[in-house]
C-alpha cells in the first residue's frame, strides 16, 4: 500500500503562513495609516494655533494703532475717519473716546456717605427696602476705615463668625469686581447684568451730563428725587434722559459722534432738560459736567478674531495725559 504524497499538507501550511502575512501586513497598513492621521491632526493642530497667535498678534497692533490715534489730545470723539479704519484683508480698528465721568464713582458717593443713593438703586434694580437698606450699611462698613458697625452692617467680627478672614476689605475699591465680595451684591448682580455700566472708581466724582448714557442719567434722576417712587418713575426719567442726549446733545441730526454734536457748558441748562431742580443739594451732588477722564476702547477685527483694548486716561487733552488702566479681552464673532 503507497503513502499518500504530503503535498496537501505543504499547501495547507503555505496557506496558513500566507494568512499570517495578509493579517501582517493589514495591521501595518492600519498602524501607519493612523500614524499619518495623528500625525496631520498634530501638524493641522499646530497649524491653527499659529494662525491663532499671528491672528492675535496683529489684532493687538491694530488695536494699538487705534488707540495711539484716539490718545492725541488733538483728535476728537467726531473724528471717525481718524477713529475707525479698514485696513483691507479683513482688517480693521473702531474707537470710541467717551468720557468716563458718565458712570457713577462709587467711591466717591460711599465717601460722602450718600445712602440715599443706594438705598433707591438698589430698590429700583429689584431688592426689598430692608434689602435695599442691609446692602448699603454692608457696603459703607466694607470702604469705611473704623470698626464701628452700620446699623445693619457687617464688620470684622460678623465676617469671622461667617468663616471669612481678611473682611471688610476698609478702604475703597480697586475695581468694580471687589464689589461682589460685598454679601448681598451678588443679588444685584443677578437682577442687572449689566450693573457695571452704571459704576466708575476713576472719575472725579459727578455724572457728567456730557457723557453719560441714557439709562445712568436716569439712574440719576430717580436717586436724586427726594418723593421719587424708583420703580414707577424710571420710564419717565429714561424718557427725559433719552430726549436730553438725542435732542440736546447729539444736535439736530440726532446722530452720536457728528460734527453738529453739542458740549453743554451751563449746567443749568442740562437741569432744565431734565426736569430737576438745580436748587436741590442731591441734584448738585450728583450732577456736573466735563469730567477730565475718559474711557477709550478701541476695537480690531483680524477676519474672525477680535480683540478689545480698553484704556481709561486723566487729562488726556490738557498735556499730561494719564493711564489709570489697562484692559485687554479677545472678542470671537
Amino acid at each position: 500500500m503507497t503513502s499518500r504524497p504530503p503535498f496537501p499538507v505543504i499547501s495547507r501550511r503555505r496557506a496558513r503562513q500566507r494568512g499570517s502575512a495578509l493579517l501582517l501586513v493589514m495591521w501595518l497598513i492600519s498602524m501607519l495609516s493612523l500614524l499619518i492621521y495623528s500625525t496631520i491632526r498634530v501638524i493641522s493642530h499646530d497649524m491653527d494655533i499659529t494662525i491663532s497667535q499671528k491672528k492675535a498678534f496683529r489684532a493687538r497692533q491694530l488695536a494699538e494703532m487705534g488707540l495711539n490715534i484716539a490718545c492725541n489730545p488733538v483728535v476728537k470723539e467726531t473724528d471717525t475717519a481718524l477713529l475707525n479704519q479698514i485696513m483691507g484683508d479683513g482688517e480693521s480698528f473702531n474707537v470710541t473716546i467717551r468720557g468716563e465721568g458718565g458712570r457713577f464713582n462709587v467711591n466717591s458717593l460711599l465717601q460722602a456717605n450718600d445712602r440715599t443713593f443706594f438705598e433707591r438703586a438698589f430698590e429700583l434694580w429689584g431688592l426689598e427696602k430692608d434689602a435695599a437698606s442691609y446692602l448699603t450699611d454692608t457696603l459703607l462698613d466694607w470702604t469705611d476705615q473704623d470698626e464701628q458697625k452700620q446699623l445693619h452692617g457687617m464688620e470684622k467680627e460678623d465676617y469671622e463668625a461667617l468663616g471669612y478672614t481678611g473682611y471688610p476689605f476698609d478702604r475703597p475699591f480697586y475695581s468694580l469686581d471687589e464689589m461682589l465680595l460685598v454679601p448681598g451684591f451678588d443679588q444685584v448682580a443677578a437682577n442687572v447684568p449689566d450693573w457695571r455700566d452704571y459704576f466708575t472708581i476713576y472719575s472725579g466724582g459727578k455724572l457728567d451730563l456730557n457723557a453719560a448714557e441714557a439709562k445712568v442719567i436716569a439712574l440719576g434722576i430717580i436717586t436724586s428725587q427726594s418723593t421719587a417712587d424708583p420703580v414707577n418713575d424710571w420710564e419717565p426719567a429714561l424718557k427725559d434722559a433719552t430726549n436730553f442726549i438725542q435732542d440736546i446733545r447729539w444736535g439736530p441730526d440726532n446722530i452720536e459722534f457728528t460734527e453738529d454734536d453739542v458740549k453743554l457748558q451751563d449746567l443749568q441748562q442740562a437741569y432744565d432738560a431734565l426736569n430737576l431742580d438745580g436748587s436741590d443739594p442731591d441734584v448738585q451732588a450728583h450732577f456736573g459736567l466735563n469730567d477730565s477722564t475718559v474711557h477709550i476702547e478701541s476695537v480690531a477685527t483680524v477676519n474672525d478674531y477680535r480683540k478689545r483694548v480698553v484704556l481709561i486716561v486723566r487729562n488726556r487733552t490738557q498735556g499730561s495725559p494719564q493711564i489709570l488702566a489697562r484692559e485687554e479681552v479677545p472678542l470671537f464673532q
